[in-house]
């Protein structure tokens, strides 16, 4: 299938292949295998979100990068398996952008929070994130392998990040956490759920209002996790009220 590129500044025509180094026998070194299999997702990245998935073609992708079909193949049995590696590609993104390495000393829990929260929906609601998520909407149920990779490798492993921050705050003893884990699962419910949708729907929502609702999911959720550890403390087990009844 010829490649048609009407358009020259599309994503796909800035990627202009260059020549491989070889290492000994003619074969690419390990540094330059990755470098080209790093490239080869990012021009897939772009036909996808050009074209869709049921209009892109692993030979029009193979053409683009200038590598043969066998190759291609030879590193994804079939197409979903390179839409996966887009969407990894993607996720590794999101979470370097929106996870901290560290965390500074002293630093408050709501700072963190909210910086981190902001963080996530700016590249959750980018046009790249939402071509991709569409993708994967619409062929979850064709593809059903994709659609649990994609809770795996993208939600799961977005709630360990944040759960890893939570742990910290807890240690730090700013907060109070049963389960971090299911904190974690809450928070981005709270921060991404009604931005993303409407994102996906292609309706924009200014900065002042994502702001204003990360701010207040933070606030919402720091409220929540603690009046929920305190009810938990504070109200007696079904057998201990058994027991007291019994006593008296």
């Amino acid at each position: 299938m010829t490649l048609d590129l009407e358009e020259p500044q599309s994503a796909v025509a800035t990627l202009n292949p260059k020549k491989a180094r070889r290492g000994s026998g003619g074969r690419p070194s390990q540094e330059e295998a990755v470098r080209r299999d790093a490239r080869l997702v990012e021009i897939a990245a772009a036909m996808f979100m050009e074209r869709g998935f049921d209009a892109t073609t692993i030979d029009a992708v193979a053409e683009a990068a200038s590598v043969g079909k066998a190759t291609l193949y030879a590193r994804y049995r079939d197409k979903a398996a390179l839409f996966a590696a887009v969407f990894q590609r993607q996720i590794d993104r999101w979470l370097a952008v929106s996870a901290p390495d560290s965390l500074p000393s002293g630093a408050r829990v709501e700072d963190v929070l909210v910086a981190m929260g902001r963080r996530m929906v700016d590249a959750a609601i980018a046009p790249e994130a939402i071509a991709i998520n569409r993708i994967v909407t619409a062929q979850a149920l064709r593809f059903p392998d994709l659609a649990r990779m994609v809770q795996r490798e993208g939600w799961q492993r977005s709630s360990a990040a944040v759960a890893a921050v939570i742990d910290r705050f807890v240690i730090d003893g700013q907060i109070t956490v049963d389960d971090s884990n299911l904190a974690a699962d809450l928070f981005l419910a709270l921060v991404l759920g009604r931005l993303s949708r409407l994102a996906m729907l292609g309706i924009e929502t200014d900065a002042e209002e994502i702001e204003r609702r990360v701010e207040a999911a933070v606030s919402l959720f720091l409220n929540g996790i603690s009046g929920l550890c305190r009810g938990r403390r504070e109200t007696p087990s079904a057998s201990s009220t058994t027991s007291d009844r019994v006593r008296g």
